[in-house]
């Protein structure tokens, strides 16, 4: 054996050793990866949707009643600015003379249903419709969301689900098939872990497995052989890691998990729902006032035509 054989023999053996020793790190890393990613989904998918059901249950049904009660205040007051308004340009457009050189006898006249201003109520609750359009998707959209919520809290006890075999068949998809994971994934096992992720976030155990099944019979298209596709993977996994890290800091630290120790304490629950509850009866109580100047305002000035702000259940 010549010397370069020697020394060809003694780089080949110790780039071997080398690469095992990636492979035992990247086998270490990909674990610590697998137990970041399923903390993250866990979180969004149960913990953090589990914190806003529960908000939601003890609170939401009141705060979007207030909101509800006040948009309508604002749309009730926005009609008598417009009817006001109309009012006023039809005075305008039909008296030249001041008010004081009317007889007594033309003065009734103009406030008698013959003489009544001619006001466009179509016209104006059309107005407020579009002016207030998007506070309206906006509270329909809450509403409609504490709604799901709530739906979705009755579905899950009736089930009674366990979702210990879910959470253990979710980390096996993680751990073989993840993107993070791989060297370099095609867009085919990217879609299988993607329809893994959507059965967790489902909780469909049954789908899961399927998906789980599909992985098992799939074979990665490119594992990793020289040092430095090692080594690239390697990189690739911590600075995953590092990135999930921080995405679990930011779930942890914003809303709604942040709600979580609020909701725990029984005193400060009951508190801000007797706050709610006052705030509920205030703002009933100046919709009543204020639709009462409305009807007032229709009463003096003739107008037939009811714009319909009560029919909504407050």
């Amino acid at each position: 054996m010549t010397e370069t054989q020697n020394i060809n023999e003694k780089d080949t053996d110790k780039n071997q050793e080398e690469i095992n020793s990636l492979k035992e790190e990247i086998s270490y890393l990909k674990e610590i990866l697998v137990s970041k990613i399923f903390e993250e989904d866990h979180l969004i998918n149960f913990t953090c949707k589990e914190i806003e059901t529960d908000y939601s249950l003890k609170f939401g049904v009141y705060k979007y009643k207030i909101k509800d009660y006040k948009i309508k205040i604002k749309k009730t007051k926005r009609t008598i600015e417009l009817i006001k308004k109309m009012i006023n340009k039809q005075s305008t457009n039909q008296f030249n003379k001041d008010i004081g050189d009317l007889e007594e006898n033309q003065i009734k006249i103009n406030k008698t249903k013959i003489n009544r201003p001619k006001i466009n109520m179509v016209e104006i609750e059309n107005h407020i419709a579009n002016e207030f359009k998007e506070e309206d998707l906006e509270l329909e959209t809450e509403t409609a969301k504490v709604n799901i919520l709530i739906e979705k809290h009755k579905n899950s006890l009736n089930k009674n689900q366990d979702f210990k075999e879910l959470n253990t068949c979710y980390k096996d998809c993680i751990r073989k098939i993840h993107p993070d994971l791989l060297l370099k994934p095609t867009s085919f096992e990217e879609n299988l872990f993607y329809n893994s992720k959507e059965a967790y976030e489902d909780r469909d155990l049954v789908e899961l497995e399927s998906t789980r099944n599909l992985i098992n019979m799939h074979k990665i298209d490119k594992i990793p052989k020289t040092l430095e596709e090692f080594e690239e993977l390697r990189d690739k996994i911590e600075i995953n890691i590092e990135l999930e890290e921080k995405e679990i800091s930011r779930i942890i630290n914003s809303k709604p998990h942040t709600q979580l120790k609020f909701l725990l304490d029984t005193k400060k629950v009951n508190d801000y729902k007797e706050g709610l509850v006052t705030s509920l009866l205030e703002v009933e109580k100046e919709f009543i006032k204020v639709n009462k100047k409305l009807i007032e305002l229709k009463k003096e000035n003739n107008i037939t035509y009811k714009l319909d702000l009560t029919k909504e259940n407050g």
